[in-house]
């Protein structure tokens, strides 16, 4: 059958389409960060894959606390500005994003789960954590430049 003919987009032009897509939810997350908003991820790796994408505001990592999981979540409570949850996009990683806005709501703080919904649909299955975000961005710039 005939590429042009099957109705389906090329590969390029998908895979293009997703780098930019990721692109621009990579900057939005660069800007809120900049702007104040403190970035909720699960270790230290991933701290280090944010700071390579070019975050430069707070990121607060929950495993690293070495504190009660609940605790953590009183101090995310206390904080004043917006929190934006991304931890690891696996089952472990939901559940633990699940807790913390349950925990959070429940007190009347509301997460940005935005960007972690629409990061978590766009790599459907290709990233699992952020800590291997950083690496595919770099993969997927180079593999549309190449195309």
């Amino acid at each position: 059958m005939d590429r042009k003919n099957s109705g389906k987009r090329p590969l390029s032009s998908s895979l293009q389409e997703k780098a930019e897509k990721l692109a621009v939810l990579v900057e939005k997350i660069v800007d809120k960060s900049r702007e104040g908003a403190v970035i909720v991820v699960e270790g230290s790796k991933d701290v280090h894959a944010l700071r390579s994408l070019g975050v430069k505001g707070e990121i607060f990592s929950v495993k690293t606390r070495r504190i009660p999981l609940y605790d953590v979540f009183h101090e995310l409570l206390k904080m004043e500005r917006e929190l934006i949850i991304l931890t690891d996009f696996d089952r472990r990683g939901t559940q633990l994003a699940g807790k913390m806005t349950h925990y959070l709501e429940h007190h009347g703080k509301a997460p940005n789960l935005t960007f972690w919904l629409k990061l978590k649909g766009l790599l459907s299955g290709d990233v699992k954590d952020v800590e291997g975000l950083a690496a595919y961005v770099e993969n997927i710039k180079r593999a549309t430049v190449n195309i």
